[in-house]
């Protein structure tokens, strides 16, 4: 068994499934079975691992081939207790982190979180003014596991996040991955990764996505769907039936008002303002 040498530690909804999927097929490279397992950020409840021995144990196959071994936890960008706590733990760890627009990752978040059933407002203009409510602990759906993940805002304020990885972790061990670079040029950005990584070229050319815009069919099964994935985890099964494909349905995002995207541009100016310079700065 090893342990992690590098992490892809978010952000949500900017390609890291999608990632996650190419790199576990490299014959060289080890992707935890459990893709978010979120196991180091223990200052949020969403963690599907949360005992060391379990989490060890879903590395057990990683062998002498595989020269990189990892997992990936979109929200340890986002966590403060995750990086301080992996780079106490694996001090020469390597980072991958993808970013996109906040304005559109907010509203890309918004969609996941009605699958999930974390939200319950049926628009995200509805969502996004609920923020100030929610801040103080009201308006929270009974079936989102954590109300910090209804603050748009705040977790899509990526250049701050990126920011403060930075301060904690020297730039050689960070690739910071636009997602745009993700999607007009996968081949060249699947082979900086591997570059980074250490590990030969696959030849991999074919990039599938991952996670197109989708919705539920029936809340009531997604909610039988989401207890079943619990249990298995708790019984220590990584992975499932892909029973939820079966639940799932294309759902193309709702078109925003202009007046709106005006305020989520104005909201996160000084936030694009900041990745945009740590863009230029990381090639």
């Amino acid at each position: 068994m090893r342990l992690p040498n590098f992490f892809i530690i978010g952000a949500p909804k900017c390609g890291t499934t999608s990632l996650a999927r190419w790199l576990a097929e490299h014959p060289r490279i080890f992707m935890s079975p459990i893709k978010e397992p979120h196991f180091y950020s223990t200052d949020l409840a969403n963690g599907s691992v949360t005992s060391r021995r379990r989490y060890e144990r879903l590395f057990r196959e990683a062998g002498d081939e595989h020269l990189a071994v990892g997992e990936a936890s979109t929200w340890y960008l986002y966590s403060r207790e995750a990086v301080p706590t992996i780079e106490r733990e694996y001090s020469h760890a390597l980072y991958i982190v993808l970013t996109r627009d906040p304005k559109e990752m907010a509203h890309s978040l918004y969609h996941h979180n009605r699958r999930v059933l974390h939200e319950d407002q049926p628009s995200f203009q509805l969502a996004w003014g609920q923020q100030g409510q929610r801040s103080a602990g009201n308006s929270i759906p009974r079936s989102c596991r954590e109300p910090a993940f209804l603050q748009y805002r705040e977790v899509c304020s990526l250049g701050s996040q990126l920011e403060r990885l930075y301060q904690q972790v020297s730039a050689e061990r960070i690739l910071h991955v636009p997602l745009s670079r993700l999607q007009h040029d996968p081949g060249r950005a699947y082979q900086h990764v591997q570059d980074f990584l250490g590990v030969t070229d696959d030849r991999r050319s074919t990039f599938p996505p991952a996670n197109e815009a989708r919705g539920h069919r029936s809340a009531t099964i997604q909610k039988l769907l989401r207890i079943g994935g619990r249990a298995r985890l708790a019984l220590g099964i990584n992975r499932g039936l892909g029973l939820g494909h079966f639940n799932e349905r294309p759902r193309p995002k709702e078109a925003l008002s202009d007046a709106f995207v005006d305020e989520l541009a104005r909201s996160f100016a000084a936030e694009r303002r900041r990745l945009d310079a740590l863009t230029r700065v990381s090639g």
